[in-house]
């Protein structure tokens, strides 16, 4: 941990002519009696000195594990006391202590100081490191891609050791993955730094391709030989250079296992599209690609022989099937000889381990998560649930439930709507409690015997609200919560509320909302050479994507398995592996802003002072 050794450093620092005690007990104190001895003398001192016991009691409490107590301490600090060695080892410690408690932007603001800043060149060496990856590591949490491989960048010029190299090579990658294929093209032609300009320019060539594993590893080549000296060159990130071993071992032939035929034809019509085009997108620009075999699964009660079927024919690679039951089928198998992806999640996951077996696919549940962990982020304590009465409705609002619970954040769930419902008030006033607010003024006029001037409020315990609804009612729910008195509150959704068509005349009442946002349906994120057709129904316009992310597996899934933390940029989401055998995505953010879908980039930034309300906020309706 960055914070062991920053408090190893700072506890060893010379103190600056402060008092500390002649004495002490015959028994050594620990970091907590240390801590309140220094609180002691800080209460009976005077600047600086006062704020010198505060800042080694903070030290002593985070030796002691209660980060909790330090970061009310650090917040009592009067920096302007503080100068020189001491006022960089207060920064860096309340900005570490600030990220473990959740208190992000403190951390940003503590880290982005100008001043600060303009000065951090002149600091040792070792301070500078430390700076600069809590930087990187903030930055990045925070989705600010590109300040976070400025910083990395920056400590890849400060470190010596090829690990230390090699490690941060790997996280700059990690993240150029995250940037647009568009904005990354721009970057390329913009940038004047030539270690910044190289990593683009790399990241892009690499993006262009990877359709087409072969001509990535050319392009890497050709890169390297014109870049030599660059960190990228001399350290590589390792998911990069396994790209050669994945390569040397990839499937020649495929079977896809879909519903052709029957109530989920469409669907499975959606994914094979998506397969197709995107092999013939490879195909096209003269890339190899594998000989893939499609079988219909819709007569097929038991996928047990059709599966088989397919490995007998040759498939070195089997995706499929859809169905829930057919994915079961696969767990009662007596073994899965070749790689095997099935294009849905179990319910009730085995807690066996299956060698080849693989789950993937459009996960209500793990976008849930999602919103909770970015709602959270920006500081979110307090949410309002409108989720309709669907099954992956309900099993949206559980796994986001269990994850905002989790976090200790409070949550109010109204009743679900129905999937044709088109009036919501009388579905939200109840919950909002505006009708209490009526009558608490009703009794207080008949109290004073007079009129009063009223407007009725909503219930003040809220922050968010947590939304999954398809674009129609979307539109509905979000100006009757402005009707409601709740147009202040951040309504968070799923890429169910955005089918890739921008159309500012009707989304206009969207303006505000964020979501999380399948790749393809963002501006510029990835290549439109493969957009599905407008006329599709959007569950199959994303169901065209996920077939498109499918073909890729066939080359994707190696590196998976080589590196499990490595992210790679799909239509869907940036797709990376959780193990055992499930294969999530991490999606992008946009917002709805004068009626069109625009990238969101960087979290919506709360104030110190609303953050410190809102943690300590026990307010009623």
């Amino acid at each position: 941990m960055v914070l062991l050794g920053l408090v190893l450093v700072l506890s060893g620092c010379t103190q600056t002519g402060h008092d500390t005690p002649k004495t002490g007990p015959a028994t050594p104190l620990g970091p907590a009696e240390r801590a309140e001895q220094a609180l002691s003398l800080a209460a009976n001192s005077i600047a600086p000195h006062r704020q010198l016991h505060q800042l080694d009691a903070a030290e002593f409490l985070v030796l002691a594990g209660d980060n909790q107590q330090a970061l009310k301490v650090l917040s009592s600090v009067d920096q302007n006391a503080l100068s020189g060695q001491r006022l960089v080892d207060f920064r860096l410690l309340f900005a570490e202590v600030a990220m473990g408690q959740e208190r992000f932007f403190l951390a940003r603001d503590l880290l982005t100081d100008p001043e600060f800043t303009a000065n951090a060149g002149q600091l040792p060496t070792s301070l500078q490191v430390k700076w600069q990856k809590l930087r990187g590591e903030l930055f990045s949490l925070l989705g600010e891609d590109e300040q976070s491989i400025r910083a990395y960048a920056e400590l890849s010029s400060l470190v010596t050791s090829t690990g230390e190299q090699t490690d941060i090579s790997e996280a700059i990658w990690r993240l150029l993955t995250h940037i647009s294929q568009k904005h990354l093209a721009a970057l390329q032609a913009t940038e004047s730094d030539p270690v910044l300009q190289g990593w683009y320019t790399l990241a892009s060539r690499v993006r262009e391709n990877q359709g087409d594993m072969d001509k990535q590893l050319r392009e890497i080549t050709d890169w390297q030989i014109k870049w030599p000296d660059h960190p990228a060159a001399l350290n590589p990130p390792p998911s990069l250079t396994a790209l050669q071993e994945v390569a040397n071992n990839l499937p020649e032939q495929i079977a896809v296992l879909l519903p052709l035929q029957g109530s989920l034809a469409e669907a499975g019509k959606a994914i094979r599209g998506g397969i197709l085009s995107a092999w013939y997108d490879v195909r096209g620009a003269r890339g190899n690609t594998p000989f893939i075999r499609f079988y219909d699964t819709s007569s097929s009660d038991d996928i047990g022989p059709l599966y088989q079927q397919a490995i007998n024919e040759g498939a070195e690679l089997i995706i499929g099937p859809v169905q829930r039951e057919k994915v079961s089928q696969l767990l009662d198998l007596p073994e899965l000889p070749v790689p095997t992806v099935a294009l849905n999640y179990l319910d009730t996951p085995s807690t066996e381990v299956r060698q080849n077996f693989f789950q993937f696919g459009l996960s209500s549940t793990a976008e849930a998560r999602q919103v909770a962990d970015r709602a959270w982020l920006e500081g979110r304590r307090f949410a309002l649930a409108i989720t309709p009465d669907s099954s992956s409705g309900i099993r949206a609002l559980a796994a986001f439930r269990e994850r905002w619970q989790e976090r200790g954040g409070t949550l109010v769930e109204v009743p679900a709507y129905g999937v044709s419902q088109s009036d919501f008030i009388a579905l939200l006033k109840p919950t909002l409690q505006i009708e209490q607010s009526i009558e608490r003024n009703g009794r207080l006029q008949r109290l004073l015997g007079k009129q009063l001037a009223h407007t009725p409020r909503r219930r003040q315990d809220l922050d968010m609200v947590f939304l999954i609804a398809p674009p129609n009612q979307a539109r509905q729910i979000k100006p009757t919560l402005d009707f409601l008195f709740a147009s202040d509150l951040q309504v968070y959704g799923t890429s169910q509320l955005f089918s890739g068509i921008q159309d500012p005349r009707h989304n206009r009442d969207l303006d505000g909302v964020r979501f999380s946002a399948m790749p393809w349906t963002l501006p510029g994120y990835n290549a439109d050479s493969m957009r599905p057709a407008e006329d599709l129904e959007p569950i199959y316009r994303h169901m065209f994507a996920l077939g498109i992310d499918t073909y890729h597996l066939h080359q994707w899934l190696g590196q998976m398995l080589l590196f499990p933390n490595i992210r790679l940029p799909g239509n869907t989401g940036m797709l990376y592996l959780t193990p055992p055998d499930t294969i999530d995505r991490e999606q992008p953010w946009g917002v709805f802003k004068n009626g069109r879908v625009v990238p969101a980039i960087q979290l919506q930034k709360k104030t110190l002072e609303a953050e410190q309300q809102t943690a300590s906020s026990d307010q009623t309706p």
